[in-house]
């Protein structure tokens, strides 16, 4: 096991983590199993969210007596009303589920508290204004979370989280595709992201990566947006190449999958290479949405890639798609097919008809 040190407090965190998001696919059993044969490799790190709270007693169980050897990264907002995930922004159920949440873990505190899903300004601002990053402010300070933080698909939304000064490290949506955007006919990193990342190594942020296979598109070449698959070990290297990245946290559902995302570290350099990214040609993306939004701006305020990107989490499997899209200030509902923004698209998407789709897949 390879690990990294958190620089706001000196934690070393595994390189590579556990997403409980699909452990209920697994049964009781076969999630201490799951942790155990992580923690027997090193895993020193999991993220609490997941569609039902089925697996948080096995986890609990998996974990009691040893809780000081793995780092719970526990989320604010993320509550369980009948055991199935809903997120809130009502203070009184953001500190009942978060009590919740440490007592179904048998923890008296979370290594990392992170104020959960955060994609728009308006929500930003809410959380500044109606208590909640005073709330999260102050279990910092009590102990009750060792290290504060958020998660987020927006760029623009960590900065303003950054520009606080508060924050030690934050989850993210970060892989190949979500990084790169067009440029001079072919794909380049994309500049807004990659001082993003810069910036959190220069302030000592640090970044647990969600979403390393885009939901598992970029592990099938018939739905990653570059027309052919990247392996598991190209993707966490891809990950872990990115300044101020501490960890992948990608979801398992079995010990099987643990067992795939472990052999990155048994992987050759060849294999773990995904350089034939930056020489793909701009002509093989035409028609697919990589979420860059260069479309943009929406006249009617849709967060144009943000929709797309849900889109296409909810189409690979992902449970809580869904309900981040259903919380958007705006989405495929107010789209009044203008056009502008298939006029703008580098790739020549059909932004209308994407809208179309989201609008019969989210409304049904």
């Amino acid at each position: 096991m390879e690990y990294r040190t958190l620089p706001h407090g000196g934690d070393r965190i595994s390189t590579i983590g556990i997403g409980a998001g699909s452990l209920r696919e697994s049964t009781s059993q076969e999630i201490k199993d799951i942790i155990d044969y992580g923690m027997e490799n090193g895993i020193n790190l999991i993220d609490t969210v997941m569609y039902d709270s089925s697996a948080a007693e096995p986890i609990a169980q998996a974990l009691k007596g040893r809780q000081d050897e793995m780092n719970m990264q526990v989320h604010l907002g993320a509550v369980y009303p009948s055991g199935i995930y809903s997120r809130t922004r009502v203070l009184s159920k953001i500190k009942s589920g978060f009590e919740k949440e440490l007592k179904k873990y048998g923890a008296d505190y979370a290594d990392i508290g992170i104020i959960h899903c955060v994609d728009e300004v308006n929500d930003f601002e809410k959380i500044m204004s109606d208590g909640l990053f005073d709330y999260a402010r102050k279990l910092k300070q009590e102990g009750t979370i060792r290290y504060l933080g958020f998660s987020s698909h927006s760029p623009d939304i960590c900065r303003l989280f950054i520009e606080t000064g508060e924050v030690d490290i934050f989850m993210f949506s970060l892989n190949a595709a979500y990084d790169f955007e067009p440029s001079r006919g072919k794909l380049a990193l994309s500049h807004e992201r990659m001082e993003l990342y810069r910036e959190c190594e220069k302030r000592g942020i640090g970044i647990t990566v969600m979403k390393p296979y885009g939901g598992g598109q970029l592990l099938n070449a018939k739905t990653s947006p570059f027309g052919r698959s990247m392996t598991i070990p190209q993707c966490i290297q891809y990950a872990l190449d990115r300044p101020a990245v501490l960890s992948c946290l990608p979801g398992v559902r079995s010990r099987a999958d643990l067992e795939d995302v472990l052999k990155y570290y048994s992987a050759s350099g060849e294999e773990r290479d995904y350089s034939f990214i930056g020489s793909l040609p701009h002509r093989d993306m035409q028609g697919t949405c990589i979420y860059c939004n260069h479309c943009q701006p929406c006249p009617s305020g849709i967060d144009i890639g943000a929709v797309n990107k849900y889109l296409d989490l909810e189409k690979a499997g992902d449970e809580l798609a869904k309900d981040h899209y259903m919380k958007l200030s705006k989405n495929a509902n107010d789209c009044t097919e203008c056009g502008v923004c298939e006029e703008n698209c580098p790739f020549h998407v059909d932004v209308r008809s994407r809208m179309k789709e989201a609008r019969n897949c989210f409304e049904k």
